[in-house]
């Protein structure tokens, strides 16, 4: 799928997570293949890029020169530029991740937690996530995502088999995550959420149309 930016005022936000998903995708890459790649000018893209430096967020590297001239400087995401928190609860227990920008799992662990009811899980979440948190002091975490299964409060669909969620019907699940976490919090059905995992970091981010099968 293509990225591409855009030249509206309000859209500076967007702009500056494109130009970091385009890193992400092609580093090191160097700030006018960026411009190319998602369609902005190359002084929009140098001062998100100068922006994104500032932060920690991306890495500026520049190869040895092999002939007369400097090569210009290349970039790439700062794997330990923040961490994102991922949590898949299920009707057996919970998981979670610590994940750096890379998308590599720095940390993981799992809880039992059969047929949880809201009030036990997001206590045992909060206290996985200030687990796994507590082992990268001073890192910077980004959001947590949850994936669950679903779907979520959809009268015409059935709510009867082995991944039924009891008790989960109409739980504000963003405001319960933050709350427990204190973190931006984001949630996804566990099929939607895999088949994005696959968007991003599998066989899926060769292709702008793929099918994913769930089980």
């Amino acid at each position: 799928m293509a990225l591409r930016g855009t030249n509206q005022e309000f859209g500076r936000p967007y702009n500056r997570r494109i130009v970091l998903e385009s890193i992400r995708r092609h580093g090191p890459i160097a700030r006018s293949d960026i411009a190319r790649h998602v369609g902005l000018t190359v002084q929009t893209v140098s001062t998100i890029v100068r922006e994104l430096e500032e932060q920690g967020y991306i890495l500026s590297v520049r190869e040895e020169p092999k002939g007369r001239g400097l090569p210009p400087a290349t970039l790439r995401i700062n794997p330990e530029g923040g961490y994102a928190v991922g949590i898949h609860l299920t009707p057996l227990g919970i998981d979670a991740a610590l994940i750096n920008l890379s998308g590599d799992v720095i940390e993981s662990s799992r809880r039992e937690a059969p047929n949880a009811a809201p009030d036990h899980a997001f206590d045992q979440i909060g206290a996985m996530v200030r687990d796994l948190t507590g082992k990268r002091p001073g890192g910077r975490v980004i959001g947590i995502g949850m994936a669950l299964p679903g779907p979520f409060d959809v009268d015409s669909m059935s709510f009867v088999g082995p991944t039924t969620m009891t008790g989960w019907k109409h739980v504000a699940l963003r405001e319960r995550l933050t709350a427990a976490t204190g973190l931006p919090a984001f949630f996804e059905s566990d099929m939607a959420a895999a088949a994005m995992g696959e968007r991003l970091y599998g066989i899926g981010a060769r292709h702008s149309d793929y099918y994913y099968l769930y089980f």
